[in-house]
């Protein structure tokens, strides 16, 4: 996994932009909402992942979604790391309001990704 010194030119200025290894458009059936759903590896356990919708004058083609990592504040009595953190993050967020004319763009250190949403109207 890599990760980019780049920062994010997002809601989450202080963030910094990570790669992904998966990103899908996902419908949930019990609420009707369309979700983007990715899943990647955090740098280390200091770090919480969030999803970055960029910010826009008007509406793009395709609105831009970075995946990325903040720092976690340290806790004055913080003993360590805990032995069974994870690294791996699933992270969602609905697309209502943050869905370019033809879709999204999830935005990576590595990769970026272009998913189209034809025929919804968010």
């Amino acid at each position: 996994m890599s990760s980019s010194a780049k920062g994010s030119l997002s809601s989450v200025p202080s963030g910094r932009i990570i790669d992904f290894e998966e990103a899908e458009v996902r419908t949930l059936s019990f609420q009707g909402e369309t979700h983007l759903w990715v899943k990647g590896k955090l740098p280390n356990s200091n770090f919480e992942a969030k999803l970055a919708p960029r910010i826009y004058h008007d509406r793009p083609d395709y609105w831009g979604i970075e995946v990325a990592v903040t720092m976690l504040p340290t806790p004055a009595n913080d003993a360590g790391e805990a032995a069974d953190v994870s690294l791996d993050f699933e992270r969602s967020v609905p697309l209502s309001g943050i869905t370019g004319v033809r879709g999204i763009t999830v935005i990576g250190a590595n990769q970026i990704k272009r998913i189209e949403i034809s025929g919804e109207s968010f």
